[in-house]
């Protein structure tokens, strides 16, 4: 599916077959009628509209419980008296989508003779930076299957609606627990060799109950962790070559916390270190020196002879993240507490920034690769798959 097109939602209470229907609800491929026509998914379909965004695509699909005999050509048309029933249903407050805000140049699909799927047909959403979206303000395009030739069609599967509201600066981030994550890099001069960096991740952790949850970085070289053998297991901690490690003591005052979401940021400047946690400073200090060269791949199983980066991996599994990940990113500058701090940097920052070589969002929502997307392109590869998640950052 194109990134254009809407993303199934699950948070509505009620699906449009229930809407649509005061009837019970019937198993299309079950029913003991004739062969009728119905909407293959009814789960209302989110589309959230990201900043600039002014189009968008929908699709609707129709099938039969059994081939036809004839070609059947359907018709969708939109329905707007069915609002109401969305709000009613979910206590919501949504608006009738205006129509200048979407078409349907074609709404007619066919099932040919012998099928039981029908073509997909278009809905194109326009105009949507123009939509007022404040005080969090959704629309609603409810769409019904009107006209279906020679078969009847299941009322209770007939209409799908389409919710269209703003969306979150982050709408969905990685799971990793049981996983990590590779890079391969295609270009890895601007990781190589940093004097200066500056590394940040969004996290949520879900507990620290073993002895290191890692970060990101290389064993053995320059690596951002949580906890160490003699060092509080909830705490950050920074390793630079073999021994240099900071802090070396714990604080109590820097404990992470569980379920919640964090920002971390650790800067670097010839062994001058300082950790920031929620844009606030927590500690500073020296650990090593010289310059820290993240370029490096190794599989997992080569790690005792090669060592390379990895996100939420170091040394060996039980060392992994368990929890939640986003806004990954590699400087290869030390930015600035007023920059660490500013307004809505946690969320996201301009991939064109200066001096960012490496910048994985985690908002791909499917697969095993997260694009990287700085100008260089090293996207990240989990090698045992990953699980996504869908959120709203910041929080409201």
């Amino acid at each position: 599916m194109k990134s254009s097109y809407a993303t199934v939602c699950g948070t509505v209470v009620l699906t449009a077959a229930v809407l649509a229907s005061g009837c019970k609800r019937e198993d299309p491929d079950r029913t003991p009628f004739d062969n009728r026509v119905f909407m293959t998914d009814v789960t209302p379909v989110r589309l959230l509209v990201e900043r600039e965004t002014s189009e968008l695509e929908g699709l609707l699909a129709a099938r039969t419980a059994k081939p036809v005999d004839e070609p059947v050509a359907l018709t969708y048309s939109a329905d707007e008296s069915l609002v109401s029933l969305y709000n009613d249903a979910n206590a919501a407050a949504a608006l009738p989508l205006p129509a200048e805000n979407f078409r349907m140049d074609d709404p007619t699909a066919e099932i040919p003779a012998g099928g039981v799927s029908a073509s997909e047909c278009t809905v194109n959403f326009v105009g949507l930076d123009a939509l007022d979206f404040s005080e969090d303000q959704t629309y609603v395009l409810p769409v019904r299957l009107t006209e279906a030739s020679g078969v009847d069609i299941l009322t209770s599967r007939s209409v799908n609606f389409f919710v269209i509201r703003e969306a979150a600066l982050i709408n969905v981030v990685g799971d990793i627990e049981g996983s990590y994550l590779d890079v391969e890099w295609k270009d890895p001069s601007p990781v190589s060799s940093m004097t200066q960096m500056t590394a940040e991740a969004l996290v949520r952790f879900r507990n620290f109950d073993r002895e290191i949850t890692t970060l990101m970085g290389v064993e053995g070289k320059f690596l951002i962790r949580v906890g160490d053998s003699s060092f509080p297991s909830d705490q950050i901690q920074v390793t630079n070559g073999s021994y240099a490690k900071f802090p070396t003591v714990g604080n109590a005052a820097n404990a992470l916390p569980v379920n919640e979401w964090v920002h971390i940021a650790v800067t670097y400047d010839s062994g001058r270190l300082c950790i920031y946690v929620n844009g606030k400073l927590q500690s500073s200090g020296t650990c090593g020196y010289g310059a820290v060269n993240w370029g490096t791949y190794a599989a997992i199983d080569q790690e005792q002879s090669t060592r390379g980066f990895h996100i939420g991996y170091s040394y060996e599994r039980k060392r992994e993240l368990a929890g939640e990940i986003a806004e990954v990113r590699i400087w290869n500058r030390v930015l600035t507490a007023d920059e660490i701090a500013a307004p809505d940097h946690f969320y996201t920052v301009d991939p064109a920034s200066e001096n960012l070589v490496a910048y994985w969002k985690f908002n791909d929502g499917a697969g095993n690769v997260v694009r990287d997307w700085s100008p260089y392109g090293n996207d990240a590869t989990a090698p045992e798959g990953m699980k996504w998640t869908q959120v709203e950052l910041p929080e409201k």
